[in-house]
Protein backbone atom coordinates (compact mmCIF):
# COMPACT_ATOMS: atom_id res chain seq x y z
CA UNK A 1 0.00 0.00 0.00
CA UNK A 2 1.08 3.32 -1.01
CA UNK A 3 2.12 6.37 1.28
CA UNK A 4 -0.77 8.29 -0.30
CA UNK A 5 -3.01 5.58 0.55
CA UNK A 6 -2.27 5.01 4.33
CA UNK A 7 -2.18 8.94 4.26
CA UNK A 8 -5.87 8.99 2.69
CA UNK A 9 -7.06 5.98 5.40
CA UNK A 10 -6.08 8.25 8.46
CA UNK A 11 -7.85 11.00 7.00
CA UNK A 12 -10.93 8.95 6.88
CA UNK A 13 -11.05 8.11 9.83
CA UNK A 14 -10.89 11.26 11.07
CA UNK A 15 -13.82 11.85 9.29
CA UNK A 16 -15.90 8.98 10.54
CA UNK A 17 -14.90 10.30 14.09
CA UNK A 18 -16.25 13.41 13.17
CA UNK A 19 -19.78 12.31 11.49
CA UNK A 20 -20.36 9.83 14.47
CA UNK A 21 -20.17 12.95 16.71
CA UNK A 22 -22.67 14.63 15.31
CA UNK A 23 -25.28 11.61 15.29
CA UNK A 24 -27.06 12.76 18.57
CA UNK A 25 -27.55 16.13 16.66
CA UNK A 26 -30.66 14.04 15.48
CA UNK A 27 -31.74 12.08 18.61
CA UNK A 28 -31.04 14.94 21.21
CA UNK A 29 -31.65 18.21 22.50
CA UNK A 30 -28.45 20.79 24.22
CA UNK A 31 -26.86 19.79 26.79
CA UNK A 32 -27.03 21.63 29.92
CA UNK A 33 -23.45 22.69 30.56
CA UNK A 34 -23.84 23.49 26.53
CA UNK A 35 -26.43 26.25 27.02
CA UNK A 36 -24.08 27.76 29.92
CA UNK A 37 -21.13 28.35 27.73
CA UNK A 38 -23.47 29.64 24.70
CA UNK A 39 -24.48 32.02 27.15
CA UNK A 40 -21.33 33.16 28.35
CA UNK A 41 -21.21 34.32 24.49
CA UNK A 42 -23.98 36.67 24.93
CA UNK A 43 -21.58 38.17 27.88
CA UNK A 44 -17.62 37.89 26.17
CA UNK A 45 -15.39 38.88 28.62
CA UNK A 46 -11.69 37.36 30.12
CA UNK A 47 -12.80 35.27 32.40
CA UNK A 48 -15.86 33.88 34.20
CA UNK A 49 -16.57 32.05 37.63
CA UNK A 50 -15.59 28.77 36.67
CA UNK A 51 -14.10 28.90 33.67
CA UNK A 52 -11.29 31.07 31.61
CA UNK A 53 -12.86 32.75 28.53
CA UNK A 54 -11.58 30.49 25.38
CA UNK A 55 -15.15 28.58 25.43
CA UNK A 56 -17.16 31.52 25.25
CA UNK A 57 -15.50 32.85 22.12
CA UNK A 58 -15.22 29.55 20.49
CA UNK A 59 -19.21 29.60 21.10
CA UNK A 60 -19.59 33.13 19.82
CA UNK A 61 -17.43 32.00 16.69
CA UNK A 62 -19.84 28.98 16.16
CA UNK A 63 -23.10 30.96 16.79
CA UNK A 64 -22.31 33.71 14.15
CA UNK A 65 -21.24 31.24 11.65
CA UNK A 66 -24.34 28.78 11.73
CA UNK A 67 -26.77 30.10 14.18
CA UNK A 68 -27.41 28.70 17.27
CA UNK A 69 -29.02 25.38 16.99
CA UNK A 70 -27.75 21.88 17.56
CA UNK A 71 -25.87 21.56 15.08
CA UNK A 72 -23.93 24.74 15.66
CA UNK A 73 -23.27 23.76 19.31
CA UNK A 74 -21.49 20.19 18.19
CA UNK A 75 -19.92 21.41 15.29
CA UNK A 76 -16.60 22.31 17.05
CA UNK A 77 -16.47 19.09 19.10
CA UNK A 78 -16.79 16.73 16.41
CA UNK A 79 -14.42 18.84 14.58
CA UNK A 80 -11.77 18.50 16.88
CA UNK A 81 -12.61 14.93 17.37
CA UNK A 82 -11.35 14.67 13.37
CA UNK A 83 -7.99 16.89 14.71
CA UNK A 84 -7.11 14.88 17.51
CA UNK A 85 -7.37 11.37 15.90
CA UNK A 86 -5.30 13.26 12.83
CA UNK A 87 -2.74 14.64 15.86
CA UNK A 88 -2.26 11.07 17.85
CA UNK A 89 -1.40 9.49 14.30
CA UNK A 90 1.29 12.18 13.77
CA UNK A 91 2.75 11.53 17.37
CA UNK A 92 2.83 7.71 16.78
CA UNK A 93 4.52 8.91 13.15
CA UNK A 94 6.90 11.22 15.01
CA UNK A 95 7.84 7.91 17.47
CA UNK A 96 9.10 6.30 14.24
CA UNK A 97 6.40 4.00 14.52
CA UNK A 98 5.01 2.92 11.07
CA UNK A 99 1.63 2.84 9.86
CA UNK A 100 0.37 -0.12 12.26
CA UNK A 101 0.75 1.95 14.98
CA UNK A 102 -0.97 4.47 13.47
CA UNK A 103 -4.19 3.21 12.29
CA UNK A 104 -4.16 1.18 15.67
CA UNK A 105 -3.96 4.94 17.76
CA UNK A 106 -6.51 6.51 15.20
CA UNK A 107 -9.15 3.68 15.92
CA UNK A 108 -8.40 3.81 19.14
CA UNK A 109 -8.70 7.19 19.62
CA UNK A 110 -11.87 7.03 17.65
CA UNK A 111 -13.66 4.24 19.96
CA UNK A 112 -12.11 5.54 23.01
CA UNK A 113 -14.99 5.83 25.60
CA UNK A 114 -13.68 8.72 27.80
CA UNK A 115 -12.77 10.11 24.14
CA UNK A 116 -16.21 9.57 22.51
CA UNK A 117 -18.32 11.12 25.35
CA UNK A 118 -16.11 14.76 25.75
CA UNK A 119 -16.42 14.93 21.70
CA UNK A 120 -20.57 15.22 21.79
CA UNK A 121 -20.47 17.69 24.00
CA UNK A 122 -19.40 21.15 24.06
CA UNK A 123 -17.24 21.83 26.86
CA UNK A 124 -14.12 23.02 27.62
CA UNK A 125 -12.49 19.53 27.95
CA UNK A 126 -12.76 19.20 24.07
CA UNK A 127 -10.12 21.73 23.61
CA UNK A 128 -8.25 20.82 26.71
CA UNK A 129 -7.41 17.38 25.60
CA UNK A 130 -6.79 18.47 22.14
CA UNK A 131 -4.15 21.16 23.68
CA UNK A 132 -2.52 18.81 25.72
CA UNK A 133 -2.17 16.55 22.86
CA UNK A 134 -0.86 19.12 20.46
CA UNK A 135 1.78 20.05 23.37
CA UNK A 136 2.88 16.56 23.29
CA UNK A 137 3.28 16.58 20.14
CA UNK A 138 5.36 19.95 19.93
CA UNK A 139 7.61 18.18 22.60
CA UNK A 140 8.79 15.02 20.36
CA UNK A 141 9.03 17.89 17.47
CA UNK A 142 11.60 19.54 19.23
CA UNK A 143 12.91 16.09 20.32
CA UNK A 144 13.74 15.11 17.10
CA UNK A 145 14.71 18.40 15.38
CA UNK A 146 15.79 20.28 18.11
CA UNK A 147 14.74 23.56 16.26
CA UNK A 148 14.31 26.31 18.83
CA UNK A 149 11.20 27.80 16.81
CA UNK A 150 8.92 25.24 18.73
CA UNK A 151 9.57 26.82 21.73
CA UNK A 152 7.50 29.85 20.71
CA UNK A 153 4.83 27.67 18.85
CA UNK A 154 5.30 25.52 22.45
CA UNK A 155 4.35 28.95 24.44
CA UNK A 156 1.75 29.78 21.80
CA UNK A 157 -0.25 26.28 22.85
CA UNK A 158 0.26 26.49 26.39
CA UNK A 159 -0.79 30.26 26.51
CA UNK A 160 -4.12 29.17 24.96
CA UNK A 161 -4.72 26.27 27.11
CA UNK A 162 -4.59 28.30 30.28
CA UNK A 163 -7.16 30.67 28.27
CA UNK A 164 -9.68 27.21 27.98
CA UNK A 165 -8.67 25.45 31.50
CA UNK A 166 -6.43 25.93 34.15
CA UNK A 167 -5.50 22.16 34.11
CA UNK A 168 -2.70 22.24 32.00
CA UNK A 169 -1.17 23.76 34.91
CA UNK A 170 -0.61 20.04 36.00
CA UNK A 171 0.74 18.96 32.74
CA UNK A 172 3.71 22.11 33.27
CA UNK A 173 4.06 20.71 36.56
CA UNK A 174 5.16 17.71 35.19
CA UNK A 175 7.22 18.26 32.60
CA UNK A 176 9.22 21.24 35.14
CA UNK A 177 9.82 18.17 37.73
CA UNK A 178 10.68 16.03 35.16
CA UNK A 179 13.45 17.86 32.82
CA UNK A 180 15.96 19.18 35.04
CA UNK A 181 16.61 15.44 35.66
CA UNK A 182 17.37 14.41 31.92
CA UNK A 183 19.32 15.75 29.21
CA UNK A 184 16.87 18.51 28.15
CA UNK A 185 17.34 20.75 30.99
CA UNK A 186 19.96 22.61 29.15
CA UNK A 187 16.97 24.53 27.42
CA UNK A 188 16.74 26.55 30.84
CA UNK A 189 19.66 28.09 28.72
CA UNK A 190 18.00 28.60 25.92
CA UNK A 191 17.02 31.93 24.90
CA UNK A 192 14.15 30.72 22.78
CA UNK A 193 12.30 28.84 25.28
CA UNK A 194 11.80 32.01 27.62
CA UNK A 195 10.61 33.74 24.29
CA UNK A 196 8.06 30.74 24.43
CA UNK A 197 7.25 31.59 28.19
CA UNK A 198 7.16 35.10 27.41
CA UNK A 199 4.48 34.08 24.62
CA UNK A 200 2.92 31.95 27.26
CA UNK A 201 2.30 34.99 29.61
CA UNK A 202 1.39 37.49 26.82
CA UNK A 203 -2.18 35.11 25.58
CA UNK A 204 -2.72 34.36 28.91
CA UNK A 205 -2.69 37.74 30.43
CA UNK A 206 -6.14 38.70 29.82
CA UNK A 207 -7.51 36.16 31.88
CA UNK A 208 -4.65 36.55 35.02
CA UNK A 209 -5.63 40.51 35.02
CA UNK A 210 -9.01 39.90 35.05
CA UNK A 211 -8.79 37.00 37.98
CA UNK A 212 -6.52 39.80 39.89
CA UNK A 213 -8.92 42.14 39.44
CA UNK A 214 -12.09 39.76 40.37
CA UNK A 215 -10.73 38.76 43.77
CA UNK A 216 -9.51 35.58 41.90
CA UNK A 217 -12.57 33.38 41.60
CA UNK A 218 -10.85 30.11 40.40
CA UNK A 219 -9.68 29.76 44.33
CA UNK A 220 -13.48 30.27 45.16
CA UNK A 221 -14.77 28.01 42.54
CA UNK A 222 -11.13 25.26 43.37
CA UNK A 223 -12.76 25.57 47.27
CA UNK A 224 -16.24 24.99 46.47
CA UNK A 225 -15.50 21.81 44.05
CA UNK A 226 -12.83 20.59 46.93
CA UNK A 227 -15.31 20.46 49.81
CA UNK A 228 -18.77 19.50 47.72
CA UNK A 229 -17.12 16.59 45.20
CA UNK A 230 -13.05 16.46 45.31
CA UNK A 231 -13.18 15.42 49.04
CA UNK A 232 -15.19 12.33 47.97
CA UNK A 233 -12.64 11.30 45.38
CA UNK A 234 -11.49 7.64 46.32
CA UNK A 235 -8.05 6.93 44.65
CA UNK A 236 -8.55 3.22 44.16
CA UNK A 237 -11.97 4.17 41.85
CA UNK A 238 -9.38 6.83 40.72
CA UNK A 239 -7.20 3.96 38.88
CA UNK A 240 -10.13 1.80 38.34
CA UNK A 241 -12.36 5.03 36.16
CA UNK A 242 -9.31 5.69 34.71
CA UNK A 243 -9.16 2.09 32.80
CA UNK A 244 -12.35 1.83 32.18
CA UNK A 245 -12.27 5.93 30.30
CA UNK A 246 -9.36 4.44 28.39
CA UNK A 247 -11.52 1.26 26.90
CA UNK A 248 -11.17 -1.01 24.70
CA UNK A 249 -7.57 0.56 23.73
CA UNK A 250 -6.75 -0.44 27.80
CA UNK A 251 -5.99 -4.06 26.89
CA UNK A 252 -2.85 -2.53 24.67
CA UNK A 253 -2.03 0.11 26.81
CA UNK A 254 -0.87 -1.57 29.83
CA UNK A 255 1.51 -3.78 28.22
CA UNK A 256 2.45 -0.53 25.93
CA UNK A 257 3.50 1.36 28.90
CA UNK A 258 6.17 -1.11 29.98
CA UNK A 259 7.21 -1.66 26.03
CA UNK A 260 7.77 1.90 25.78
CA UNK A 261 9.59 2.34 29.35
CA UNK A 262 12.14 -0.54 28.39
CA UNK A 263 12.17 -0.25 24.95
CA UNK A 264 15.76 1.06 23.91
CA UNK A 265 15.06 2.70 20.70
CA UNK A 266 12.22 5.45 23.35
CA UNK A 267 15.38 5.95 25.43
CA UNK A 268 14.65 9.82 24.28
CA UNK A 269 11.11 10.19 25.06
CA UNK A 270 11.28 8.33 28.02
CA UNK A 271 11.02 11.32 30.26
CA UNK A 272 7.40 12.07 28.38
CA UNK A 273 6.45 8.66 30.66
CA UNK A 274 8.04 10.25 33.49
CA UNK A 275 5.82 13.27 32.85
CA UNK A 276 3.07 11.14 32.50
CA UNK A 277 3.69 9.35 35.83
CA UNK A 278 4.31 12.79 37.96
CA UNK A 279 0.94 14.46 36.23
CA UNK A 280 -1.66 11.66 37.67
CA UNK A 281 0.55 11.25 40.74
CA UNK A 282 -0.03 14.68 41.39
CA UNK A 283 -3.62 14.52 40.40
CA UNK A 284 -4.62 11.68 42.33
CA UNK A 285 -2.42 13.20 45.50
CA UNK A 286 -4.73 16.60 45.55
CA UNK A 287 -7.72 14.32 44.71
CA UNK A 288 -8.27 15.86 41.28
CA UNK A 289 -11.20 13.59 39.38
CA UNK A 290 -9.80 11.00 37.03
CA UNK A 291 -11.03 12.68 34.21
CA UNK A 292 -8.79 15.28 34.74
CA UNK A 293 -5.74 12.89 33.40
CA UNK A 294 -7.55 13.09 29.44
CA UNK A 295 -5.42 15.12 28.34
CA UNK A 296 -2.92 12.37 28.85
CA UNK A 297 -5.17 9.37 26.92
CA UNK A 298 -4.12 9.91 23.17
CA UNK A 299 -0.51 9.66 24.24
CA UNK A 300 -0.94 6.96 26.03
CA UNK A 301 -2.62 4.96 23.21
CA UNK A 302 0.00 5.86 21.35
CA UNK A 303 2.21 3.57 23.16
CA UNK A 304 -0.33 0.89 23.19
CA UNK A 305 -0.24 1.03 19.50
CA UNK A 306 3.82 1.33 19.09
CA UNK A 307 3.61 -2.11 21.39
CA UNK A 308 0.88 -3.93 19.19
CA UNK A 309 3.14 -2.85 15.73
CA UNK A 310 5.68 -4.77 17.11
CA UNK A 311 4.70 -7.80 18.46
CA UNK A 312 2.08 -8.54 15.53
CA UNK A 313 4.49 -9.17 13.15
CA UNK A 314 2.72 -11.34 11.46
CA UNK A 315 0.16 -9.77 8.84
CA UNK A 316 -2.97 -11.92 9.53
CA UNK A 317 -2.38 -11.63 13.44
CA UNK A 318 -2.12 -7.95 13.11
CA UNK A 319 -5.21 -7.59 10.80
CA UNK A 320 -6.70 -9.97 13.28
CA UNK A 321 -5.86 -7.21 15.99
CA UNK A 322 -7.54 -4.24 13.86
CA UNK A 323 -10.53 -6.12 13.38
CA UNK A 324 -10.99 -6.35 17.09
CA UNK A 325 -10.27 -3.17 17.86
CA UNK A 326 -12.75 -2.07 15.51
CA UNK A 327 -15.46 -4.09 17.18
CA UNK A 328 -14.63 -3.17 20.58
CA UNK A 329 -14.65 0.11 19.84
CA UNK A 330 -17.81 0.53 17.65
CA UNK A 331 -19.47 -1.20 20.55
CA UNK A 332 -18.65 0.89 23.35
CA UNK A 333 -19.40 4.29 21.25
CA UNK A 334 -23.05 4.41 22.87
CA UNK A 335 -21.50 4.38 26.28
CA UNK A 336 -20.21 7.51 25.85
CA UNK A 337 -22.26 9.12 22.92
CA UNK A 338 -26.12 8.75 22.49
CA UNK A 339 -25.99 7.88 18.91
CA UNK A 340 -29.62 6.37 18.85
CA UNK A 341 -33.00 7.78 19.81
CA UNK A 342 -33.52 7.87 23.54
CA UNK A 343 -35.92 4.40 23.03
CA UNK A 344 -33.12 2.69 21.32
CA UNK A 345 -30.34 4.21 23.99
CA UNK A 346 -32.93 2.76 26.96
CA UNK A 347 -32.87 -0.55 25.54
CA UNK A 348 -28.80 -0.53 24.29
CA UNK A 349 -28.50 0.07 28.17
CA UNK A 350 -30.74 -2.55 29.24
CA UNK A 351 -28.80 -5.03 27.63
CA UNK A 352 -25.20 -3.65 28.62
CA UNK A 353 -27.03 -3.94 32.46
CA UNK A 354 -28.06 -7.87 31.74
CA UNK A 355 -25.06 -8.80 30.04
CA UNK A 356 -22.51 -7.51 32.23
CA UNK A 357 -24.13 -6.81 35.65
CA UNK A 358 -22.88 -3.40 35.69
CA UNK A 359 -25.58 -0.93 35.83
CA UNK A 360 -23.30 2.47 36.79
CA UNK A 361 -23.77 4.03 33.80
CA UNK A 362 -27.34 5.13 34.44
CA UNK A 363 -26.85 5.89 38.40
CA UNK A 364 -26.24 10.48 38.36
CA UNK A 365 -23.71 12.55 40.23
CA UNK A 366 -26.44 12.31 43.27
CA UNK A 367 -26.57 8.41 43.68
CA UNK A 368 -29.92 8.34 41.37
CA UNK A 369 -30.92 5.48 38.94
CA UNK A 370 -32.69 6.82 35.73
CA UNK A 371 -33.66 5.02 32.35
CA UNK A 372 -30.54 6.82 30.75
CA UNK A 373 -27.15 7.78 32.04
CA UNK A 374 -27.01 11.08 33.61
CA UNK A 375 -24.87 12.76 30.28
CA UNK A 376 -28.32 11.56 28.26
CA UNK A 377 -30.03 12.51 30.14
CA UNK A 378 -29.16 16.36 30.31
CA UNK A 379 -29.41 16.63 27.03
CA UNK A 380 -33.62 16.28 27.51
CA UNK A 381 -36.17 18.49 28.12
CA UNK A 382 -34.88 22.29 27.71
CA UNK A 383 -36.74 23.11 24.77
CA UNK A 384 -40.51 21.88 26.49
CA UNK A 385 -39.14 24.10 29.26
CA UNK A 386 -38.45 27.64 27.02
CA UNK A 387 -41.75 26.85 25.22
CA UNK A 388 -43.66 26.39 28.31
CA UNK A 389 -41.64 29.50 29.83
CA UNK A 390 -42.52 31.68 26.87
CA UNK A 391 -46.31 30.71 27.72
CA UNK A 392 -45.69 32.07 31.27
CA UNK A 393 -43.90 35.00 29.74
CA UNK A 394 -47.24 35.71 27.23
CA UNK A 395 -49.47 35.91 30.64
CA UNK A 396 -47.47 38.53 31.69
CA UNK A 397 -49.56 41.71 31.65
CA UNK A 398 -46.71 44.35 32.13
CA UNK A 399 -43.67 43.04 30.25
CA UNK A 400 -41.62 46.40 31.20
CA UNK A 401 -41.88 45.38 34.90
CA UNK A 402 -41.44 41.77 34.67
CA UNK A 403 -38.30 39.28 35.18
CA UNK A 404 -37.76 35.47 34.81
CA UNK A 405 -35.58 33.68 37.37
CA UNK A 406 -34.11 30.71 36.72
CA UNK A 407 -32.64 28.49 39.82
CA UNK A 408 -29.70 26.75 38.20
CA UNK A 409 -27.65 27.71 35.07
CA UNK A 410 -29.26 24.92 32.75
CA UNK A 411 -32.52 26.76 32.74
CA UNK A 412 -30.42 29.69 32.82
CA UNK A 413 -28.99 29.07 29.58
CA UNK A 414 -32.45 27.37 28.39
CA UNK A 415 -33.87 30.94 28.52
CA UNK A 416 -30.79 32.69 27.32
CA UNK A 417 -30.52 30.47 24.24
CA UNK A 418 -33.41 28.64 23.42
CA UNK A 419 -36.03 31.69 24.32
CA UNK A 420 -34.32 33.86 21.88
CA UNK A 421 -36.46 32.10 19.19
CA UNK A 422 -40.11 33.32 21.45
CA UNK A 423 -38.29 36.59 22.51
CA UNK A 424 -37.98 36.17 25.44
CA UNK A 425 -35.82 38.49 28.23
CA UNK A 426 -32.04 37.60 29.30
CA UNK A 427 -32.55 35.78 32.76
CA UNK A 428 -31.87 36.69 36.04
CA UNK A 429 -30.04 33.82 38.33
CA UNK A 430 -27.71 33.15 41.14
CA UNK A 431 -26.01 30.45 39.32
CA UNK A 432 -22.67 30.23 37.95
CA UNK A 433 -21.60 33.20 35.89
CA UNK A 434 -25.16 34.69 35.52
CA UNK A 435 -23.98 36.40 38.86
CA UNK A 436 -21.83 38.46 37.35
CA UNK A 437 -24.95 39.69 34.86
CA UNK A 438 -27.09 40.58 38.38
CA UNK A 439 -28.28 43.97 38.44
CA UNK A 440 -27.99 45.38 41.67
CA UNK A 441 -31.54 46.97 41.21
CA UNK A 442 -33.99 46.72 38.90
CA UNK A 443 -34.86 50.83 36.90
CA UNK A 444 -38.71 49.76 36.65
CA UNK A 445 -40.57 48.50 39.52
CA UNK A 446 -41.15 44.48 39.29
CA UNK A 447 -44.51 43.55 39.75
CA UNK A 448 -44.68 40.02 37.76
CA UNK A 449 -42.54 37.39 38.11
CA UNK A 450 -41.28 33.97 36.17
CA UNK A 451 -39.54 31.64 37.92
CA UNK A 452 -38.47 28.34 36.85
CA UNK A 453 -37.47 26.41 39.45
CA UNK A 454 -36.80 21.93 39.74
CA UNK A 455 -38.08 19.84 42.29
CA UNK A 456 -34.39 19.82 44.62
CA UNK A 457 -34.94 23.76 44.81
CA UNK A 458 -38.24 24.06 45.75
CA UNK A 459 -37.26 23.82 49.13
CA UNK A 460 -35.23 26.55 48.56
CA UNK A 461 -35.05 30.05 50.92
CA UNK A 462 -35.04 32.21 47.68
CA UNK A 463 -38.16 30.06 46.51
CA UNK A 464 -39.71 30.41 49.87
CA UNK A 465 -39.32 33.75 50.08
CA UNK A 466 -40.49 34.45 46.48
CA UNK A 467 -43.67 33.51 47.90
CA UNK A 468 -44.05 34.93 50.77
CA UNK A 469 -43.29 38.38 48.56
CA UNK A 470 -45.95 37.81 46.40
CA UNK A 471 -49.83 37.51 47.02
CA UNK A 472 -50.41 35.26 43.90
CA UNK A 473 -48.43 32.61 42.78
CA UNK A 474 -49.69 30.51 38.89
CA UNK A 475 -48.18 27.27 38.01
CA UNK A 476 -47.76 27.52 34.19
CA UNK A 477 -46.85 24.43 33.41
CA UNK A 478 -43.51 21.62 34.54
CA UNK A 479 -41.25 19.35 32.40
CA UNK A 480 -43.02 16.13 31.18
CA UNK A 481 -40.37 14.47 30.09
CA UNK A 482 -39.44 11.74 32.25
CA UNK A 483 -36.42 10.76 30.89
CA UNK A 484 -34.86 14.02 31.27
CA UNK A 485 -32.84 15.28 34.70
CA UNK A 486 -35.02 18.49 34.59
CA UNK A 487 -38.33 16.15 34.55
CA UNK A 488 -41.33 18.01 36.54
CA UNK A 489 -38.64 21.59 36.90
CA UNK A 490 -42.26 23.72 37.27
CA UNK A 491 -42.88 27.38 35.66
CA UNK A 492 -44.19 29.57 38.04
CA UNK A 493 -45.88 33.13 37.33
CA UNK A 494 -45.84 35.25 40.46
CA UNK A 495 -47.79 38.33 40.36
CA UNK A 496 -48.75 40.99 42.69
CA UNK A 497 -45.90 41.54 45.44
CA UNK A 498 -46.67 42.32 48.65
CA UNK A 499 -43.45 45.08 49.33
CA UNK A 500 -41.48 46.75 47.14
CA UNK A 501 -39.25 43.96 44.93
CA UNK A 502 -36.04 45.92 45.21
CA UNK A 503 -35.58 45.83 48.82
CA UNK A 504 -36.75 42.37 48.74
CA UNK A 505 -34.18 41.57 45.74
CA UNK A 506 -31.22 43.09 47.60
CA UNK A 507 -31.75 41.32 50.54
CA UNK A 508 -31.53 38.03 48.22
CA UNK A 509 -28.19 38.94 46.77
CA UNK A 510 -26.87 39.50 50.35
CA UNK A 511 -27.92 36.40 51.20
CA UNK A 512 -26.52 34.55 48.41
CA UNK A 513 -23.45 36.30 48.99
CA UNK A 514 -23.25 37.90 45.50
Amino acid sequence: MGRRNKHSIIVFICLVNVVIHLLPVFHFEFHRDELLYFSLSNHLNFGYATVPPLISYMAFISKSIFGFSVFSVRFFPALFSGLLVFLTAMIARELKGNFRSQLISSICVTGSLFLVMIYGVFTPYFLDIFFWTWIIYLIIRYVNTKKDKYFIILGIAVGLSFLNKYSIVFLLSGYLVVIPFTEYRSIFRKTYFYLGILAAFIIASPNVIWQAFNHLPVMTHMKELNESQLVNVNRIEFIIELLIYLLPATFFILPGIFFFALNKQYHDYRFLLSVVVVVITLIMILRGKSMYTSGLFPFLIVMGALFIEKVAVNRYFYYATVFVAVIMSLSVIPLGLPVFAPGKMITYFDKFAEATGFDLLSKDEDGNYGKLPQLNADMLGWDEMAQITNEAWQKVENKQNAVIFCANYGQGGTVSNIGKKYGLPEPVSFSESFRYWLPVEFKNPVTELVYVIGNDAQESGNFKDTKELFREMIEIGSVSNPLAIEYNTKIYLFRKPRHDFNEFWKKQIKLNDI
